[in-house]
């Protein structure tokens, strides 16, 4: 009894039911709309006032098997006779190639043939008669009729006249190529693989009645055809040709060619988008995963991110790069924690959050890139370590590959099918794939997403506008090459956040950041999503429907069961499949609707169907179902890869039939035809009538080697509804004596289910023999449960008796089914006689060696008088019931019997050890002798898949290097009784590293697979011993434990012990620590050598220096001893004498039976040596040949000395000239050139001295050479002439109007280098009054001017020449300047004749005042200005000496920092004075230079 709350909500209403409800009552089912919204992220609810409380009686698992009828009647297919190959249309007449083929690959291949089965016959048939000759094996179905042989040449004729073997035709070798190999030269990389039974062969091994084998292993193909052959797996090798493709196709192991596989990733909201969120606590028991383990194959691991705290049981290395890491996009991270992160670093909780990982990572660090792993060993590891669902976000890179039906797609199919083969103990396995991101165009799925049993995923937006309704552009789209529809299911994929790993440094592609989360786009993201999902389901199956683990197929059909259509209504189609998921859909769908599932069925031959009934009770709600299969493995040569093709029809009430993907406009419709393609097949009607539905699967066409199951799931109103169905169960009926005899007391046993949903009270069963009544039991039964009843039962007849149970004859009970309540079983009675017993008919062979097996068996006299009595062996039955010569013993064979009595016979049963696998019958006869009565009996020896193995090598001790990685190869031999893998470990002694070289991807890996091997066959594999970073020390024994686990249900696990010797290394290094250049002769250099014995022996060392001609050795060198691991310095003392030359320093340490040494180039270098001779010097054009030259040195003047250069070595130089001068000096020196011995070279210096400078002053210039590591120089002292010279700058008119005054002012600057003074005179044309306005003399010192204002009138008009000086000045250069000048106007009349006495007095009396006036001016001035210590009037006065203050010529201001030269005149300026030219010179400011 569960209490619903029905909460009265609007769209935007969220609905939250108290956890102390959920965790009280076993089932909890809530009417939501699926469009109610839910987020992702923790949230808080509040009780809802207005509540109405319903009660339901609910069955405790709301799925439960409806067990159907099985009709076993059998069918021939509706196929015509043909074969689509990849090649072309092959039919009785030969093959019409679909395109060319290279003439070489036309060739058939003498091994194979085609063979075209007649439409008179089952495929089934005529293929289970071609297998079971001698000679032969059937590799592919090629549909709809070929079949793929291959074998001897005499089985390949025998086969030809078999019953429905239409056609055998030959097989060209391009069969056996993929196109983009075809017309390859040599050294193409390409990948080629074995033939495949149960898993990939290692070769073909076939043999025939007449003595003929056909038998290659793949690796001899590899050795001889490929270059660096490399092993992928058992079946498996790439490298790169070095032959035709023609002749390795023409190879009998060899089934394929192809390129070698490429692979790339297929690169929060997505819990709301598919209701896990409104799923995860609807039942008593949470949906959250717990209890599932999934497994991740991807890039790597983050595995201490945090949200997975410590649910990860594996993370292991596949590809043998030694890492696991996450380390570049983090797409393996971000994967994993989509499924089954929990959220702890903040709000992004993944699907399953409680679900166990399993990884596996498949990313090389060092590039990056994903590397191919085996499939077959990825998903048989994943089975093995209890994963149940195994998510792939990756898959081919090649273009090439899209749509293709390839290899890793029959991996995956091979694999899928294996899994779900539930009557062989397995418990199924949910694989999905990604689509890929290469939409939005069709047929873009990748391999292995093209796989039929795989559940492949596209890519839904999860996030922003537009989610979830709206498919990613970049998701793949189908169909694939065959038509199938691809991908199946829709699951959120654009914007998903989840876990950034923490090493991972390219996340550029990532959408949105934080510390702990990013956000990334793609199928890659989707397909983590479906895989979460699929683990629920599988969770809902196991743990609230109680029912046993789903195959795989069943997952899958939930999964589409429960699918939403994206936008306009339209599936199935090639973009979105059946659908986005929808968990609540496929669980828990509303409007009533319940679910039905079967997965417990199997069709074994064309014909054979299975029918199942619903009562519709509630019209006009939808009705759905779903049948899934996971098929046979397709074949690369087939055009279509369906091999067992399975009908689904469903039929109304009214008789209307709906055929499974006949759809229109999202619906199913009536008509059109049966689906031959996909092994997913849908019925889906909108409103369905009331009354009985039948659900019909029909094995249409059954061209497989093997029984096919199936899973079914259906939704609807009345599927499951709410009514008891009690049912005997016919396969549960036993007596605890076989073959009763007359009077015995025999105790019957049956059981009865109740196949309904709610309790079947008082449910009567009544027992009958005969129909007479014997007995009646009464009980209830709940929902899914079963009794079993027992019986006493005494037969008084001998004969066939009948025994009936009858259940409700009264038809009290209202069932989902009347007509399952009764059964009849016929049981046969004998008479007195005797009776073979054991407590334990079925002894188990443990021991492969083991060549006898034992019973006991009890002979019981059945009747109440005394018989003798015998018993016998009657033969051995092999498992194929063929008869075996092994010996039975019987320790007694004759007896006499009391009444009842019993005698116990012990059985022994002789046999081989290691028998082939199978059942075994013993077939013992008990004999009453009196009564001419015999009993069979038999017993069974169960010999299950044994392995057994050896290994050799060849070393007694291996000996190992302490350095470098030892490779050996070690022989293991397969000893078991059938073909079996191997998983191998190497387990390594503590900082040693033991690896696998050629087991894995890339070589390295400690752990690895066999594969199959053949019985009685071996395999030889390389191991890799990597030593520690430490040295070991010699003779160290070590060991290395190989661990050799058997693929097989006993998993018999042998440690082989593979001992180790480190062998001894006499390693020394001798590095130089110090470092110099070039060594010059006389030079002493000290080397400082370190040596480190890194070795695992002690060594005795002797040093020895060995070094060029012309060197000494200063230091001593003494023997020493060197422990291991020990290191020593020391310094030697080496000089170059003058004669020494350049070459190799070797220091050598011996040690007798080695020696090590460390060679050092040292370069003498031979210097120039240069001598430097003057030659002359040039002033003005005149010549001196002493350094002197005319004593004295005139300023601004370029004065040339010249040397000559001689270089008296035999060594080239090449200086360059380098000039120091003293301040006031300005020059600059050309270079000589590069000089040789015997050349003579000059060099030429020019100097300018500054007019600034001291006359009488001794300035200083220093020459030098310089390079190759000499250097010569000379200094040169020069003497400062006395220097007087002034230059006139005029301004004012020259041409002057008649009696109007002109000012002209003169400006004089003193530009020699020392005082110029004196009076200014003028001599002007006739007629013309000068006067001066101020100043009418000058004193100047060095670098100083002076303004003279001239007034000027002219009385007449007329030329002349105005001629200025300056008196006393004859030794001054220009102190002289004259001036043409010019007047116009008319002559000026002189009135001097009409002045007065008065007025000549007046002017005779002024101008005699004014020079007195002036006399006495000057020589006060004179008086007040001397010096204290000037001398008395008449001696001579000293030069004031000159400041060491070099005025600027522009501006006349001190030149205290920086400044520029003129190199003509030696003017100085400011580097701040900007001028156009030289003031002093007129010398262009460009020639300037800087002075310091």
């Amino acid at each position: 009894m569960v209490l619903l709350r029905l909460f009265k909500a609007t769209p935007k209403t969220n609905f939250q039911r108290p956890r102390h409800v959920r965790r009280t009552f076993l089932l909890l089912i809530i009417f939501l709309l699926s469009g109610i919204p839910v987020v992702n992220q923790p949230a808080t609810f509040e009780e809802e006032s207005n509540v109405e409380w319903i009660r339901f009686d609910l069955p405790e698992d709301s799925i439960r098997n409806l067990v159907g009828e099985l009709d076993e009647s059998l069918s021939l297919e509706q196929r015509p006779l043909l074969a689509h190959s990849r090649l072309g249309i092959h039919d009785a007449s030969g093959v019409l190639f679909n395109s060319e083929i290279p003439d070489e690959l036309l060739t058939s291949r003498p091994d194979l043939s085609l063979v075209l089965v007649s439409t008179e016959y089952r495929i089934s048939d005529v293929r289970n008669a071609i297998s079971d000759y001698p000679g032969i094996e059937v590799r592919e179905f090629i549909a709809p009729s070929g079949l793929l042989v291959q074998g001897t040449q005499n089985g390949l004729n025998g086969m030809k006249s078999f019953e429905g073997v239409a056609s055998v035709q030959p097989v060209p070798l391009a069969m056996l190529v993929d196109f983009t190999v075809m017309e390859s030269l040599e050294n193409t990389p390409v990948r080629i693989e074995s033939w495949r039974a149960d898993a990939l062969l290692p070769g073909v091994d076939i043999s025939d009645n007449w003595g003929m084998r056909l038998h290659q292993e793949l690796d001899v193909v590899a050795n001889i055809f490929l270059e660096e052959s490399k092993f992928a797996e058992t079946g498996r090798y790439d490298g790169f040709t070095k032959s035709t493709i023609a002749s390795i196709a023409a190879e009998p192991s060899v089934a394929w060619i192809g390129p070698q596989p490429s692979l790339t990733i297929w690169n929060d909201q997505s819990r709301n988008h598919m209701n896990i969120n409104a799923m995860e606590q609807y039942y008593t028991t949470d949906l959250d995963g717990s209890g599932q383990i999934v497994a991740v194959a991807d890039s790597g691991l983050d595995h201490d991110h945090g949200d997975f705290g410590n649910r990860i049981i594996g993370n292991v290395d596949v590809i043998g790069d030694g890492s696991t890491a996450d380390a570049h996009s983090g797409h393996g991270t971000h994967v994993a924690c989509t499924v089954l992160g929990d959220g702890t670093r903040g709000n992004y909780a993944g699907i399953a959050p409680e679900a166990e990982l399993y990884f596996q990572a498949m990313e090389n660090d060092n590039s990056g890139n994903f590397q191919w792993s085996s499939i077959n060993n990825m998903l048989n590891t994943a089975y093995n370590n209890g994963a149940r669902t195994h998510t792939n976000s990756w898959g081919s890179s090649s273009s090439s590959d899209w749509g293709v039906y390839t290899s890793t797609s029959e991996d995956v199919d091979d694999r899928a099918r294996y899994y779900d083969q539930y009557y062989s103990g397995r418990e199924g396995l949910t694989v999905l794939f990604a689509a890929g991101n290469d939409g939005p165009n069709s047929d873009t799925i990748g391999a292995p997403g093209t796989a039929k049993n795989t559940i492949t995923v596209g890519n839904s937006q999860n996030r922003y506008s537009g989610a979830p309704n709206s498919i990613m552009d970049g998701s793949s789209r189908g169909p694939v090459d065959d038509g199938r529809i691809k991908p199946d299911i829709l699951a959120p994929g654009g914007y998903v956040r989840s876990c950034r790993a923490q090493e991972a440094t390219d996340i550029g592609g990532a959408t949105w950041t934080s510390n702990w989360y990013l956000e990334y786009t793609g199928t890659s993201m989707a397909t983590p999503n479906a895989a979460g999902t699929a683990a629920l389901i599988r969770e809902y199956i196991t743990e609230v429907a109680q029912r046993p683990e789903p195959q795989g197929a069943l997952v899958k059909a939930l999964m589409i069961l429960g699918a939403r259509d994206v936008g306009t209504r339209d599936i199935p189609n090639m973009d979105e499949g059946w659908g986005r998921i929808d968990l609540k859909g496929t669980l828990a769908p509303n409007n009533g609707r319940g679910i039905w599932v079967d997965d417990r069925s199997v069709l074994s031959s064309t014909g054979n169907s299975k029918s199942y009934s619903f009562n519709i009770t509630t019209p006009n709600q939808a009705f759905k179902a779903v049948v899934a299969w996971s098929d046979e493995r397709g074949s690369r040569f087939s055009n279509t890869q369906l091999v067992n093709n399975l009908n689904l029809l469903v039929t109304t009430p009214s008789g209307v039939e709906y055929k499974g993907n006949e759809f229109s406009q999202g619906r199913s419709i009536q008509g059109g035809n049966y689906d031959t393609l996909n092994n997913v097949e849908v019925v889906l009607v909108d409103s369905a009538e009331m009354g009985l539905w039948t659900v019909k699967v029909t094995d249409a066409g059954h061209s497989g080697s093997r029984a096919q199951p199936f899973a079914v799931a259906v939704s609807g109103v009345g599927v499951n509804d709410l009514r008891p169905d009690p049912s005997p169960i016919p396969s549960s009926f036993t007596t605890d004596i076989a073959i009763p005899q007359v009077g015995d007391n025999v105790l019957v046993e049956m059981q009865v289910s109740n196949l309904g949903n709610v309790e079947a009270e008082s449910v009567e069963v009544i027992f009958q023999e005969e129909g007479v009544y014997l007995n009646t039991q009464t009980f209830d039964l709940g929902p899914g449960g079963s009794k079993v009843l027992f019986w006493n039962w005494q037969p008084q007849t001998a004969g066939a008796r009948t025994l009936t149970f009858l259940l409700d004859s009264s038809d009290t009970i209202d069932e989902i089914n009347e007509g399952n309540n009764r059964m009849d079983v016929v049981v046969n009675v004998t008479t007195p006689g005797v009776r073979i017993e054991s407590a334990s008919s079925t002894v188990t062979l443990s021991d492969i060696n083991a060549t006898s097996s034992s019973w006991q068996v009890t002979l019981t006299n059945t009747a109440l008088l005394t018989t003798n009595a015998s018993i016998s062996s009657t033969g051995v039955t092999s498992p194929s019931n063929s008869q075996l010569s092994w010996y039975v013993g019987l320790d007694q064979t004759d007896f006499e019997l009391d009444g009842q009595e019993g005698a116990l016979v012990n059985v022994t049963l002789v046999h081989p050890s290691g028998p082939e696998p199978g059942m075994y019958f013993i077939n013992l006869l008990g004999y009453d002798e009196d009564n001419d009565v015999s009993s069979p009996y038999v017993l069974m020896l169960d010999v299950p898949l044994l392995s057994d193995t050896r290994i050799e090598f060849d070393y007694t001790t291996i000996p190992v290097n302490p350095l470098n990685v030892t490779s050996v190869d070690i022989r293991l031999f397969n000893l078991g009784n059938s073909d079996i893998g191997y998983d191998l470990f190497l387990e390594s002694p503590p900082g040693w590293y033991a690896g696998f070289d050629d087991l894995s991807a890339q070589g390295g890996a400690n752990s690895a697979s066999t594969g199959l091997m053949l019985e009685d066959g071996q395999m030889t594999i390389g191991i890799s011993f990597t030593p520690p970073q430490v040295m070991t020390l010699a003779g160290a024994e070590l060991t290395v434990v190989l661990k050799v686990v058997s693929q097989s249900e006993e998993a018999r696990i042998v440690d082989y012990e593979l001992p180790l010797v480190v062998e001894e290394i006499s390693h020394v290094t001798v590095d130089l620590e110090s470092s110099f250049s070039s060594i010059t002769p006389g030079n002493t250099i000290s080397l400082q050598y370190s040596v480190e014995n890194k070795g695992n022996v002690d060594l005795a060392l002797n040093p020895n220096l060995q070094l060029p001609l012309g060197w000494i050795q200063n230091t001593v060198l003494e023997d020493f001893e060197l422990s291991w691991t020990e290191s020593r310095n020391f310094v030697i003392s080496i000089t170059a004498q003058q004669d020494a030359r350049s070459g190799e320093i070797k220091l050598i340490m011996d040690s007798n039976q080695n020696s090590w040494s460390h060679t050092e180039d040292v370069e003498v270098v031979v210097l120039a040596n240069p001598v430097l001779t003057f030659a002359s010097v040039e002033i003005g054009g005149d010549t001196w040949s002493n350094i002197f030259g005319p004593g004295q040195h005139p300023t601004g003047v370029p004065i040339n000395y010249t040397w000559l250069v001689e270089n008296t070595e035999s060594v080239s130089w090449n200086p360059s000239a380098t000039l120091q001068l003293d301040n006031n000096l300005l020059g600059d020196c050309t270079s000589p050139g590069t000089i040789s011995k015997g050349d003579i070279k000059p060099m030429t210096c020019t100097i300018v001295i500054s007019a600034m400078a001291d006359p009488a002053s001794e300035p200083e210039f220093k020459v030098t050479l310089s390079g190759d590591l000499v250097s010569v120089n000379e200094t040169v002292t020069m003497l400062v002439a006395l220097s007087k010279e002034i230059s006139w700058k005029v301004d004012g008119p020259l041409t002057l109007e008649t009696d109007e005054p002109s000012v002209l002012q003169l400006t004089i600057t003193n530009t020699g280098n020392t005082l110029v003074s004196g009076a200014i005179e003028t001599t002007s044309p006739s007629g013309w009054n000068i006067e001066f306005d101020g100043a009418e003399s000058v004193n100047l010192e060095a670098g100083q001017s002076q303004k003279i204002r001239l007034d000027i009138t002219a009385t007449k008009p007329g030329d002349g020449i105005l001629s200025i000086s300056i008196s006393g000045a004859e030794d001054v250069i220009n102190s002289k300047i004259e001036l043409d000048v010019s007047s116009e106007g008319e002559a000026v009349t002189d009135d001097s004749s009409s002045m007065g006495p008065l007025a000549w007095s007046i002017l005779v009396i002024i101008p005699l005042v004014v020079i007195i006036g002036l006399v006495i001016f000057l020589r006060n001035r004179d008086v007040a200005t001397a010096p204290s210590s000037s001398p008395p009037h008449g001696s001579f006065a000293s030069p004031v000496p000159q400041s060491n203050v070099t005025p600027c010529f522009a501006c006349r201001q001190p030149i205290l920092s920086s400044m520029q030269g003129c190199p003509s005149c030696g003017a100085r300026y400011h580097s701040t004075c900007k001028v156009e030219s030289c003031v002093n010179c007129g010398a262009s400011s460009t020639a300037f230079v800087n002075v310091e």
